[in-house]
């Protein structure tokens, strides 16, 4: 059974979804491939969430080992955990990826963003080898429905991204930004998101980093920038007016220490932190002239997006029940295929049995035998109509697989 525990913005701020992340996923990805009782699962961390999608067969069970081991690798205590955590079950989970892949879940409604982070991250757990058929086909079924209902609602259109929302929180702060300094730390698909606010704005003083010069390099052939080194970041800082900072680092890639080629009468520098977990340190904040904002102050541009955006949502909630039907009772179909195989396996072996003993006592050509051996296939299909047992896997109708088992028992 598909299983889902999670803590998001709505219940929890920036510095606990920092505290509660994963720092090293590979291991934990290891620890969750020796548990007995999970048959598969996928991590989804974001700057606004982190989630375990789990299969398993007792959810009861499961939740409660998955709570202590997420506490336990993060040293969160397990009854704030808990108290954080929402946990859904079956369909309730499937409901909830097609609400995370049509924008319905997201911060600023709408966002593509949500889209790749949940490619990536079942490409993640696929090469950790952890995610299971099941979580595999759900994840994959749940994308294309939620593209659906973009496509039909156009909710993603026009909607505030988390390039967009950081100009307009920077552009509060600092005034018009065509002509500033910018420093920008990260390559990912945040980076570009914040890359292009800032081209659309004007912007042409732009100077990014990363990890690896390559990478650094063609994202700057593509988006635009001029690429630095990670070393010269420091040097770099003690310029800059703007920085954005989009990396997914273990660690705090800004430190006090990072802005000490700063002068102290510098202008005034704001730092962005749109990673999770946070790499800048929080007390970069209390330096002179330095302004440093989170994630958590883009709620209130996210909360005016929604506001302007509520119609659009109502299409899409009205559209969201027929498909997570469909969806769910595919994977009923699925599940119980097995079941159905079995049962017209049954019936064949038996149809095969009694033909052998007839055929056995009457002197008939080739072709004769042939025609009876045909009567008998068509009666079994008439008898025991496939179509008609996987819809009633569809519909969870167990007395009626039941009572097809039981009729093909056999002596």
């Amino acid at each position: 059974m598909l299983v889902s525990l999670g803590v998001s913005y709505r219940k929890a701020p920036l510095a606990t979804l920092d505290a509660l992340s994963f720092r090293d996923i590979p291991t934990f990805y290891s620890l969750l491939r020796g548990t007995q009782v999970l048959d598969g699962a996928m991590i989804l961390q974001t700057c606004n969430r982190v989630e375990l999608f789990l299969d398993a067969k007792d959810p009861k069970e499961i939740r409660n080992i998955m709570l202590r081991e997420w506490a336990l690798e993060t040293k969160f205590k397990v009854g704030e955990l808990n108290r954080l955590v929402d946990a859904r079950e079956g369909k309730s989970v499937v409901e909830y990826l097609v609400r995370l892949a049509a924008g319905l879940e997201s911060m600023l409604i709408g966002e593509n963003q949500i889209v790749g982070q949940l490619k990536n991250s079942l490409s993640e757990a696929l090469s950790h080898s952890s995610a299971s058929p099941l979580l595999e086909d759900t994840v994959h079924r749940a994308i294309s429905a939620g593209s659906s209902i973009r496509e039909q609602t156009g909710i993603g259109r026009g909607t505030v991204s988390v390039g967009s929302a950081a100009m307009k929180l920077a552009e509060e702060t600092l005034g018009k930004l065509q002509d500033s300094r910018v420093l920008l730390l990260g390559t990912g698909q945040v980076g570009m998101l914040v890359m292009k606010a800032l081209k659309a704005r004007g912007v042409s003083n732009i100077t990014v980093a990363s990890r690896t010069m390559q990478r650094t390099r063609s994202f700057c052939r593509t988006f635009g920038g001029t690429p630095i080194e990670f070393q010269a970041v420091p040097l770099q800082l003690a310029s800059a007016d703007l920085v954005f900072v989009a990396t997914r680092s273990s660690n705090y890639v800004l430190t006090k220490d990072s802005l000490s080629h700063r002068d102290r009468n510098a202008r005034k520098l704001l730092i962005l932190d749109l990673s999770n977990p946070r790499n800048v340190a929080p007390n970069v904040g209390e330096m002179d002239n330095v302004i440093f904002r989170t994630m958590d102050d883009l709620r209130g541009i996210a909360d005016d997006a929604l506001a302007k955006r509520r119609e659009l949502v109502k299409k899409a909630e009205d559209l969201l029940g027929p498909r997570v039907e469909k969806i769910t009772a595919l994977l009923r179909r699925e599940e119980a295929e097995p079941i159905v195989s079995d049962i017209y396996r049954r019936a064949d072996q038996i149809r095969e049995e009694v033909l052998k003993k007839t055929l056995s006592k009457m002197d008939l050509t080739a072709e004769q035998q042939e025609s009876l051996k045909n009567m008998t296939v068509s009666l079994v299909e008439k008898l025991l109509p496939v179509v008609n047992l996987r819809r009633a896997a569809e519909k969870k109708d167990e007395q009626v697989l039941t009572a097809a088992g039981q009729i093909f028992q056999g002596d």
